[in-house]
């Protein structure tokens, strides 16, 4: 018999897996392991059809609702979203090298998971 107190963690930890599994499973290493600028992100890449997508994985909300990342190097074709969210986010690159994206409002009850964000990044340079 499972205690409840892992019972939950376990089922918590499904929950998260179903909505960023993507990131995790038949992922590979991104050339950055972790963020030079913002401590607590995590970087899994996944080749697909389209090129290769990066999930940025964030264990801590971004202040002020803005992820700034180091690592990346944008182009034209940029795209950025979130793991169980159903809209693409604005991004600028940043002068120095690196993006921030605009995380808009979201509803708490919206926000697809609670412990841990993947935010995926298509149609980098690097």
């Amino acid at each position: 018999r499972i205690a409840p107190v892992f019972e939950e963690r376990l089922k918590e930890m499904g929950q998260w897996l179903g909505v960023n599994g993507e990131a995790i499973y038949e992922s590979i290493p991104w050339s950055h392991q972790n963020d030079t600028t913002t401590p607590d992100v995590w970087y899994t890449a996944k080749k697909t059809a389209q090129g290769t997508a990066v999930y940025a994985i964030v264990l801590t909300w971004p202040k002020a609702n803005q992820l700034v990342l180091g690592a990346p190097s944008t182009s034209t074709t940029t795209v950025v979203s979130m793991l169980g969210y159903p809209s693409n986010f604005s991004w600028k690159p940043n002068p120095g090298g690196g993006m921030t994206v605009q995380i808009p409002v979201i509803p708490f009850d919206q926000i697809p998971s609670q412990d841990a964000w993947v935010f995926k990044i298509q149609g980098l340079k690097n």
